[in-house]
């Protein structure tokens, strides 16, 4: 459960604020941009004003013999006139007494025009930010005329324009606003669309972003199945291994339990009899032992695919350099006798080959493979052992002309208590687990199994080790 005091942050109000703010941001530069601009511009044209009326005052001045005459009688609005001599003494100004004023022989603009003829210069004029431009002029009997103009500054401009500003910023609060919504929900929608139970619908409608996302889900989301599968067999595995094995014991554990407590009642008086009632316990005795040590070698496989090292060592034994055709010839030797017995020829095809792997492991891997060969083949049938090196690889197989498998049931034939020829299974004997030790063997040496079967054709099986098991060179 979620905590009642936990803080979630909400998607949808971060793009609103986002985009909100950006877009208040656009209107607070575009006014000061827009303010800068028009204090430029009017700070361009003031330049050019002052630049002409002192062309046209100069002018004036150079044709008058009294300058002050015509300076007094000038009437140029916003504009101050001084006068400047040579020495930077003021000889008239428009709006001062002369008397009170410095010396402006250190003024910027006055000293350009002094040297060049011409000058210009702006100060500020006080905390608001107004400014005077001042343009001055070389006269032709050496003085300089100078015109001053005050001229609003960026705050004064900035403040006279917020009104308007005011009303620019409420309407961009209003579109903001709308806009944040709209585009906030038009983000969030194709995420709140997503369908986690499968994602791969709606990849066409996603952001590419999303994609990566989207694609981990599904694929964790074919995991969960994938593993959900694999459970659901595990247990199905389970509850068939339980029903097959109690079914399996029973069997032989009945069948001696009965022939043993005819003998002990005396309903069996004759010798012969009882001989033969005591070869038959001898025989379901030995497969009920045959069923339990495949039980327990199974048993001690799954615990060493666990990861039990202790358990590996001391019920499997420990890993040494494997002489294949030496435990090949060994398994022929003991399925001799039972080959000729069924009529089938049992044949050799040997090379040299050394797995690094467990002796007991590999002999039940070799003898499973070839007494299910010899136990599933037709009369006068053949089977044939092989092992040797392919590609750089040990490998072991066991071909036969028997009954062959069907394509369907080749994946399950490794399967514990699982039976091709379910109809005379018992007629054949064995435990239904020599090919699910023939499995877990081959994982334990990391080896692999292919299986090339036809129906009433035969089937051949190899398991193929890897290049990294020891090889008869790597001893010599």
């Amino acid at each position: 459960m979620t905590p009642k005091n936990s803080t979630h942050h909400s998607l949808s109000r971060r793009v609103f604020a986002t985009v909100f703010a950006v877009a208040m941001l656009v209107v607070v530069v575009f006014s000061l941009a827009g303010t800068a601009y028009v204090q430029g511009r009017l700070v361009a044209l003031a330049h050019e004003e002052l630049d002409n009326q002192s062309d046209v005052v100069a002018a004036a001045l150079n044709s008058m013999p009294d300058d002050k005459f015509l300076l007094n009688h000038l009437d140029l609005s916003n504009t101050r006139i001084t006068l400047i001599d040579t020495d930077g003494t003021v000889l008239f100004d428009s709006e001062a007494d002369v008397e009170d004023m410095p010396n402006h022989a250190s003024r910027p603009e006055v000293v350009e025009a002094f040297e060049t003829g011409r000058g210009d210069s702006e100060r500020s004029s006080s905390t608001l930010g107004e400014i005077m431009l001042y343009e001055a002029v070389r006269l032709d009997n050496g003085t300089v005329l100078r015109l001053a103009q005050e001229q609003d500054g960026y705050l004064s401009i900035l403040v006279s324009m917020m009104p308007p500003l005011l009303g620019l910023v409420a309407l961009g609060v209003i579109v903001s606003v709308v806009a944040a919504r709209l585009e906030s929900r038009a983000i969030i929608a194709p995420l709140l669309e997503v369908d986690l139970d499968h994602p791969v619908r709606n990849i066409q409608d996603a952001y590419s972003e999303m994609i990566p996302m989207l694609d981990r889900i599904e694929t964790q989301r074919q995991e969960l199945k994938r593993q959900m599968r694999v459970l659901a067999d595990n247990d199905r595995m389970r509850r068939e291994f339980t029903a097959n094995i109690t079914h399996e014991l029973k069997t032989p554990l009945t069948a001696i339990s009965g022939y043993a407590e005819l003998i002990a009642s005396g309903m069996v008086a004759d010798e012969e009899d009882q001989r033969d009632f005591a070869r038959r316990i001898h025989k379901e005795a030995g497969r009920l032992t045959a069923l339990v040590n495949d039980i327990l070698t199974l048993s001690s496989l799954d615990e060493a695919e666990r990861g039990d090292a202790e358990v590996s060592n001391s019920v499997l034994g420990s890993r040494e350099p494997v002489d294949l055709p030496r435990t090949i010839d060994t398994v022929y030797h003991r399925l001799d006798t039972v080959a000729d017995v069924n009529g089938i020829t049992l044949q050799l095809r040997v090379e040299p080959a050394i797995v690094f792997g467990v002796p007991r492991l590999l002999d039940e891997l070799v003898y499973n493979l070839a007494s299910n060969a010899i136990r599933y083949n037709k009369p006068h049938g053949s089977v044939t052992l092989r092992c040797g090196m392919e590609d750089g690889a040990p490998y072991v197989s066991v071909e036969d002309t028997g009954i062959g498998i069907a394509p369907e049931e080749q994946d399950k034939i490794f399967e514990r208590f699982y039976r091709v020829d379910k109809s005379r299974s018992k007629a054949r004997g064995g435990t239904g687990l020599g090919l699910a030790i023939v499995k877990h063997a081959a994982m334990f040496h990391d080896a692999t199994i292919s299986v090339d079967s036809t129906l009433g054709e035969g089937t051949t099986i190899t398991v193929r080790f890897p290049k990294e098991a020891m090889q008869i060179e790597d001893l010599m």
